[in-house]
């Protein structure tokens, strides 16, 4: 049952609207900055593993240095010291992440250590504040400012070293420069660094905040360091500062200078590791933005306009293959972008796929159940549970209209019905009817054939329709052995009223058919028409012209395997027919022949073959061997009244053996 043009386009509408309110729903929680954290935490994951910059060295005041050198803070000779200890190899920069922001025994030793011939940059620290809206402007302003006292910070260029966290204590950007309560502007610590570190000038890309995503290269480590301690003895090899990017700072846990990074989450990054992450993303220009706001709004409309039209179009498996293709994808495009410095968002395009696929399906099971139960319903009694469930797949296959294709029908008539039905109330006799078809249906459905109809007291199926069965007329022959066995079962038990016998005679055609709903729109049966029906019928009454219970014409014969075991019985025109065709006797299963049976149908198809050379005394004597073996046999009998005709009345010339039938 297809829908109707109507309900077709309201339940388009309808998907096109779920889809469309869902993904509008979506831009709108992420315009709000909605599992924001969540978000950055996905986009942790795009980092991988790099290698440093060659010219950023790094030396650590670790622990072993404290336990040699002493507890923290050095005193500002012994800072002084290791200021003259680089200078010796004439690094390109120096960064010192140490504030001396009070005066202190030293601080003239220390200061005129700043005097060298590369620039020193020592840090600023201030309270800086990140706007909660999206949609703030920085720069970001730099409350109590806390610099170096005059006699250091005139000697020394300053920058400053917040690395203010995101809401879930992870590092990911840093200011490129802030701008104080006066006004003016200070840079960051290490972007001054990396100006001094380049032979040229640099743009450094932004956020709207004026912050810089760190393109970290690693956890904690990554860069190698030298303690603090190894530059004071007498053999270090100070050639290894030459030209080089040196940055001093705290590694040792206690001073508690250590931070959370997208990279580092188990293990804490010291903080001097942080701004040499910086260095490395402003000199190497690996820029890392975010994508705009709208990229994310046009991927999560044109997630839901794609899942929309193939719910529509598709099919099931189909439906849910696609989205699973899409995220694929789309996560495959996230990780290639990010190799550009391009972060798309990740969570809601992902969440857009999940959700508005799983509320299409849930609108087009609830919208299709209904029709399926009908079908479900009307269909129950004609098809089996498998071929039922097939066609609730896809319910188009039983649309208005038909279809021509290979099929093979069954058609089956009780024997001598006027009789059996004398003197049974219509009570009883409908007590039997019932009894018999449901047996009859039950074997047609069990074997996954559909019941076309009841007529009377026979009954008509079909195979190949509505789904392509391989090995149809083979069903069908299996399904009219069942039938009589479970009829002589049935015979055998009494189930009849007053000791009553039925007998049945079975025709099966195989051919071409047109199938489909035949009718009206409102009122139609799924059913089977043509040629090849109506000689399905005729083959199924002459049964009682041969004395047989089942007959298969040579085109069923022909796509059945060895398995079955058949008798050629003549060739024959049906009434209303001009073309002959061969018929057989479909006898048994070849596991369950009988010599006998064996023995007859050798000689049958013997003497057949003479009775179409015209060799009649040969035929005949052939026949009577069968008689003796099977004196009931009416196609034997038939076959030597035949021959006994044409031996007082010789066919015409031409005559291919072929016997016109005069009734149904």
């Amino acid at each position: 049952m297809d829908f109707e043009p109507i309900k077709k386009k309201k339940i388009a509408l309808q998907i096109f609207a779920i889809a469309i309110v869902l993904a509008v729903f979506l831009v709108f929680l992420f315009h709000i900055g909605v599992l924001e954290t969540w978000e950055w935490r996905l986009e942790d994951k795009l980092f991988v593993d790099r290698a440093p910059h060659e010219d950023i060295q790094i030396i650590a005041i670790d622990d072993a240095s404290l336990q040699e050198i002493g507890r923290w803070p050095w005193d500002r000779e012994k800072i002084a010291e290791l200021v003259n200890q680089i200078s010796k190899g004439s690094p390109k920069v120096l960064g010192i992440d140490i504030n001396f922001p009070e005066s202190a025994p030293g601080d003239e030793v220390f200061s005129a250590s700043l005097e060298q011939d590369f620039p020193i940059i020592l840090p600023e620290e201030a309270i800086i504040e990140i706007p909660a809206a999206k949609n703030a402007a920085g720069p970001l302003v730099a409350r109590d400012v806390l610099s170096p006292v005059n006699i250091i910070a005139d000697k020394a260029e300053l920058g400053i070293t917040n690395t203010p966290p995101d809401r879930d204590g992870i590092v990911r950007k840093i200011p490129e420069k802030v701008i104080d309560l006066d006004g003016n502007y200070i840079k960051s610590f290490a972007s001054k660094i990396a100006d001094y570190a380049s032979a040229e000038k640099i743009d450094t890309l932004t956020d709207n905040l004026g912050r810089v995503t760190v393109n970290y290269i690693g956890g904690a480590g990554a860069y190698p360091n030298i303690a603090s301690r190894d530059v004071f003895k007498e053999d270090f090899n100070y050639g290894v500062f030459k030209d080089k990017i040196v940055l001093v700072g705290a590694t040792a846990p206690d001073l508690h200078d250590a931070w959370l990074t997208p990279t580092a989450k188990s293990e804490p990054m010291p903080g001097i590791e942080i701004h040499a992450n910086l260095v490395q993303t402003i000199l190497d220009q690996k820029f890392i933005n975010t994508a705009p706001g709208w990229v994310t709004f046009v991927t999560i409309l044109g997630f839901a306009l794609i899942l929309a039209i193939s719910s529509l179009f598709l099919k099931t498996r189909w439906n849910i293959i696609l989205p699973i293709i899409l995220a694929v994808a789309y996560v495959f495009l996230i990780i290639i972008l990010f190799e550009f410095g391009i972060i798309l968002n990740i969570l809601f395009p992902l969440l857009a796929l999940l959700i508005i696929f799983t509320a299409l399906a849930i609108f087009r099971y609830v919208a299709e159940e209904g029709e399926k139960q009908a079908i479900k319903k009307a269909f129950e009694f004609y098809l089996s549970p498998h071929v039922i469930d097939e066609i609730m797949k896809d319910p188009g296959k039983l649309s208005l209209g038909g279809i021509k294709k290979e099929m093979t029908v069954l058609f089956s008539d009780i024997r001598g019905f006027t009789t059996l039905s004398e003197g049974l109330s219509p009570e009883e006799l409908t007590d039997l009817m019932n009894k018999y078809l449901t047996e009859m249906t039950n074997i047609v459905l069990a074997n996954d054939g559909v019941l076309d109809k009841y007529i009377g007291d026979a009954l008509m199926a079909f195979w190949g329709a509505p789904l392509s069965q391989p090995r149809h007329a083979e069903r069908a022959c299996k399904t009219a052995l069942r039938m009589i066995e479970k009829l002589d079962e049935l015979n055998s038990s009494n189930v009849w009223p007053e000791g009553r016998k039925i007998a049945i005679g079975i025709g099966i055609n195989t051919g071409e058919m047109v199938v489909g709903n035949m009718g009206a729109e409102k009122r139609f049966d799924y059913t089977v028409l043509g040629d090849a029906v109506n000689l399905g019928s005729r083959v199924e009454s002459i049964n009682k012209q041969y004395g047989t219970k089942i007959i298969i014409t040579e085109f069923t014969k022909a796509e059945i395997s060895d398995e079955f075991v058949t008798r050629y019985l003549d060739k024959v025109t049906v009434k209303g027919k001009s073309e002959p065709v061969k018929i057989f006797e479909l006898v048994s299963y070849r596991r369950e022949l009988e010599l006998q049976q064996k023995e007859v149908i050798e000689l049958y198809e013997d003497a057949f073959e003479f009775y179409q050379k015209k060799k009649w005394e040969k035929a005949i004597e052939m026949l009577i061997k069968i008689s003796k073996l099977m004196p009931d046999d009416l196609a034997t009998k038939n076959l030597i009244e035949r021959c006994e005709y044409y031996k007082k009345n010789p066919p015409p010339k031409g005559w291919d053996g072929t016997w016109v039938m005069k009734t149904k």
